[in-house]
């Protein structure tokens, strides 16, 4: 038994049994974190899990977790200034040695841009709570890859924390699908709260230290592989239809798009939308389309006409619909009408006359031809860092390009291309310049852009009408 034991603390966790002294509570947490999945987002749920309002087990304080400390000569943790010449070397951390202050577990990865920029919040908090709240920077990847940014984080910005590297145990006991995400545990070792980085001020923490933070909203932890929000009886096996609507921002949701698959096939079978203001999801609805279509237009084409621009832009939904069987197919305008019946708005697709650029062919034999040889592209190359640049376009559609001259010659209103051609052209453009500087410059290709009066496709958001 006890070579079972070594081999499992020196499996990754740097976790230093102290023989007879442990319990035997702690050797099967730390059996079970072991088996954990380093990618805690996708480990399954723990039974062993820490919830709000319970305390940490009395051993986990003497838990020696593999950290990192500020090398000897250089400043202490929670120093600041002068820190160019500071680096890291391997150490071992306790809680005990945060005992009595405010912990606040940071879980965080490399690869997520919005731990990173948690960073210097948490530093400025330390530092206006002096020695009564702690951060401890938890991270379960490979231990270089997270000394190798702590590292830059510590030279360039002086960020020195207390850290917790390669970490299953932590992982283990305060699971969440999503990071980053705070476990807030007090000088005694009650677990007071475990939220989103939102919840991480000044006034939630003075909270906490005068009377236990009553009110802090704490995450949900939602799993987006089920129906949203459904229950464990939910027969999602015989699901015909499932839908849900919900306005708000839910604390443990991603923000995005998420597609469910038919349980035999690879056709999609609904949509999952979370966290995402309706703006978005008309857009993104949008660009399917023209994917879809292969229809050339950008999205200065959808236009909301409504007077809630506020409730578009900046108001949080969430949205699943789902179906199966016979209805798969019919998925794209079952989930439109479910839209336009329940959501705050309509929206659809409609054909307008409008004022707009065209581009045309005004002499084929001088299309830039294919360069053999060579391969696809269409890249704006800027000089000097401002705005100016060339466009250069090697054996794309000509079909293609008046899109990006649109984009990179700052060109304004709609366009549309009527060269009604799919030949592959080379040519490079200097933009952006004026409509007539354009046309020099496309004359050369036997194309022109002129303003002209269209009937164009466009999206149409309209508020729901009032009865």
């Amino acid at each position: 038994m006890k070579q079972t034991t070594i081999s499992i603390v020196r499996g990754g966790l740097c976790l230093l049994f102290y023989g007879r002294s442990m319990k035997i509570f702690t050797f099967f947490l730390l059996v079970l974190a072991f088996s954990a999945n380093r990618a805690s987002a996708q480990a399954p749920r723990s039974a062993d899990e820490l919830v709000v309002g319970q305390r940490i087990p009395d051993d986990l304080w003497d838990v020696p977790f593999r950290s990192l400390r500020v090398k000897a000569g250089h400043s202490d943790i929670g120093g600041s200034g002068g820190v160019k010449g500071r680096a890291f070397e391997p150490a071992v951390f306790r809680l005990r040695e945060l005992k009595g202050r405010l912990i606040i577990l940071d879980f965080w990865a490399t690869w997520c841009g919005g731990c990173i920029a948690g960073f210097p919040k948490a530093k400025k908090l330390e530092e206006r709570f002096g020695g009564k709240v702690s951060f401890v920077m938890v991270n379960n990847e490979v231990r270089e890859k997270a000394e190798a940014l702590l590292g830059r984080r510590l030279r360039e910005y002086g960020e020195v924390f207390h850290y917790v590297n390669s970490d299953t145990l932590l992982n283990r006991l305060f699971y969440k699908r999503l990071i980053p995400h705070y476990v807030w545990i007090d000088g005694g070792g009650k677990v007071v709260a475990v939220t989103t980085p939102d919840e991480v001020t000044e006034g939630n923490i003075s909270r906490v230290l005068a009377d236990g933070g009553d009110g802090i909203r704490n995450v949900l932890d939602v799993d987006r592989a089920l129906p949203l929000f459904s229950s464990a009886s939910l027969p999602v096996k015989d699901l015909l239809k499932y839908s849900l609507l919900t306005r708000g921002k839910v604390y443990g949701l991603p923000s995005g798009f998420h597609s469910r698959k038919e349980a035999a096939g690879d056709r999609s079978s609904g949509r999952v939308i979370t966290n995402m203001s309706f703006h978005y999801i008309f857009n993104k609805l949008f660009l399917e389309h023209r994917l879809k279509t292969g229809a050339q237009y950008g999205q200065e084409r959808l236009v909301y006409e409504g007077r809630n621009l506020r409730l578009l832009r900046d108001t949080f939904f969430n949205y699943e619909f789902s179906v199966s069987g016979h209805l798969i197919s019919s998925l794209d305008s079952l989930m439109l009408a479910d839209l336009n019946t329940f959501s705050p708005f309509r929206f659809g697709l409609e054909r307008r006359k409008v004022k707009c650029l065209v581009m045309r062919v005004v002499d084929s034999l001088k299309l830039p031809r294919v360069k053999a040889g060579n391969g696809r592209k269409m890249a704006f190359v800027r000089g000097n860092g401002g705005k100016e640049g060339t466009l250069v376009v090697e054996n794309m559609e000509v079909n293609r390009l008046v899109f990006r001259i649109k984009q990179e010659g700052e060109l304004a209103g709609p366009v549309t291309d009527l060269t009604h051609s799919e030949a592959l052209v080379s040519l490079s453009l200097k933009l952006p310049c004026s409509l007539t500087e354009l046309n020099s410059q496309l004359g050369k290709y036997g194309l022109k852009v002129t303003e002209s009066e269209e009937e164009l496709e466009f999206g149409i958001i309209r508020d729901q009408p009032v009865h």
